[in-house]
């Protein structure tokens, strides 16, 4: 049974992609060990995040960085935006603006203001930034202006309704810090208004944070968090046996069975996390519509999820469907037997990229995939990356084939992925099409997401079912493991976590 924590403080937002953060494992030294105090968390992630700055990083690193820097607008139980964080209230002023007012006398921990201003900083670079995640979700805006200290108005050049949707992961930055330290050193040391405060940093191994003693809203239960990480989910699962951990995340299925065999409690929630097969298809192979055909008819995602994840992952054939419990009203169904006929006997050679340690067994995924695609006739060669590396590599175009990719919604509305996975100039750019650039224009200039829902459906049958550009597979459930006595730590659905109640 999916056990899902109580409502999050704090549902801030990706990805694209994304896993979690920073670690230990394979580097020495003991997990943790940064801090004998009894009310300190020591937190075992799955993987070292490329980059803390949340200009530049996938959204999986706010597991690390949410703790010290704040989303502009809160995320609330209903996946959607509200007013209880840093802006307290926005109106729609006319189509083309929206106006946004800021709780007063915010200052960052290292004493800079965090007033409007610095939003429209914040905002700007995130448009702006040759290196900013989130670059194509913010094409239409024409100007971030600040009238006073607790105000900023956004226009945008057409009608924009997911606006402060899109507020809700963009974390404010102090820009003079920021502006000196530069995108590398502000990663080493973040600076924000969050509950915590950087503490101190061991190069390989791990990362602690301290409660912020002057935090404006409620103070943290517990004195800190210590972040290490190890790779292997066996490892994960041991160190939280013998005592090392209180809090073990991404237990793979085996590994939370055997916790829960074992006498540990183990949460599972339904993440809006989703694995998706991205196919280039301005690049051979899959610049062939029938070889994307038959590459998405080979892959049978129920077996995938029954087969590697015993059922305790959610197949799910849709892209822009987004919160957990929804499914697309179109979808692909597998078809082994027309997929080895489209290939015919042109063994066309495919690369299969994948990040062989950034999300639950994608190994075996991979595997899987790759051999559904020799199945049906194609030769594939297998392309393990490290995370990082994938993303600059999608991000520069520089990959063909078939990749494996997660989409995190961290904004919950469908536009997320059309922006960021479907239009030309987007995040993955592997399908351009002016059909659907017009129709992810069109969606967005809509009264609301009901009204943009249509489109939407129309969105990813044209890109899934009738293109075959994206192979979507399942979402995560996600499992992680809490140590005897610890308790409060909630792992939201869209891949954040809160740890301010969290207490051992």
């Amino acid at each position: 049974m999916i056990k899902n924590g109580p409502t999050l403080r704090r549902l801030a937002g990706a990805a694209a992609a994304a896993a979690l953060a920073i670690g230990v494992a394979g580097c020495g030294g003991s997990p943790g060990g940064g801090s004998s105090d009894t009310s300190h968390v020591r937190a075992l992630l799955n993987a070292q995040p490329a980059t803390l700055d949340p200009i530049a990083g996938a959204r999986s690193a706010q597991v690390v960085w949410a703790t010290m820097v704040e989303p502009l607008v809160n995320t609330g139980a209903n996946l959607e935006p509200d007013r209880t964080g840093i802006v307290t209230g926005w109106e729609r002023t006319s189509d083309t603006e929206w106006t946004f007012t800021m709780r007063p006398d915010l200052k960052f921990t290292n004493g800079e203001a965090a007033d409007a201003a610095a939003a429209v900083s914040t905002l700007e670079l995130t448009r702006d930034a040759d290196t900013s995640i989130l670059k194509s979700y913010f094409g239409n805006v024409e100007s971030f202006e600040a009238p006073d200290a607790t105000t900023f108005v956004v226009k945008t050049k057409r009608p924009q309704y997911d606006i402060p949707n899109l507020l809700t992961t963009v974390y404010l930055l102090p820009p003079k810090y920021y502006a000196d330290k530069g995108a590398a050193g502000f990663s080493a040391a973040p600076v924000g208004t969050g509950p915590y405060v950087f503490e101190d940093a061991k190069a390989g191994r791990e990362f602690s944070v301290k409660a912020n003693p002057d935090y404006w809203g409620e103070k943290p239960a517990n004195t800190g968090v210590t972040f290490t990480w190890a790779t292997e989910a066996s490892q994960r699962l041991a160190l939280l046996q013998s005592k090392s951990v209180d809090v073990s995340f991404d237990l793979p299925p085996a590994q939370a069975e055997q916790a829960e065999n074992a006498g540990i409690e183990v949460v599972s929630t339904e993440s809006a996390l989703k694995i998706t097969g991205f196919l280039e298809s301005t690049k051979p192979p899959f610049d062939d519509p029938e070889l994307r055909e038959a590459a998405a008819l080979a892959i049978d995602r129920d077996q995938i999820v029954q087969g590697i994840f015993d059922g305790k992952a959610v197949a799910d054939g849709g892209l822009l469907n987004v919160k957990p419990g929804t499914q697309p009203a179109q979808a692909v169904t597998a078809d082994p037997a027309r997929a080895k006929q489209l290939v015919g006997s042109s063994a066309p050679a495919v690369n299969l990229t994948y990040p062989a340690a950034q999300y639950t067994n994608m190994e075996e995924v991979a595997q899987a995939i790759g051999a559904s695609l020799e199945e049906a006739g194609f030769k594939v060669k297998y392309l393990p990356l490290d995370y990082g590396t994938l993303v600059k590599q999608v991000g520069g175009k520089q990959i063909d084939g078939l990749y494996l990719f997660a989409g995190v919604p961290n904004v919950a509305v469908p536009d997320f992925f059309a922006s960021g996975f479907m239009k030309s100039e987007s995040i993955t750019g592997n399908c351009p099409d002016p059909k659907i650039d017009e129709l992810v224009a069109e969606a967005l200039e809509q009264e609301d997401a009901a009204a943009a829902q249509p489109i939407y459906e129309e969105l990813n049958t044209l890109g899934v079912v009738e293109k075959h550009c994206y192979i979507p597979l399942y979402k995560q459930v996600y499992n992680y493991g809490l140590g005897s006595g610890v308790e409060g730590v909630v792992y939201g659905p869209l891949n954040s976590v809160d740890f301010t109640n969290a207490t051992r």
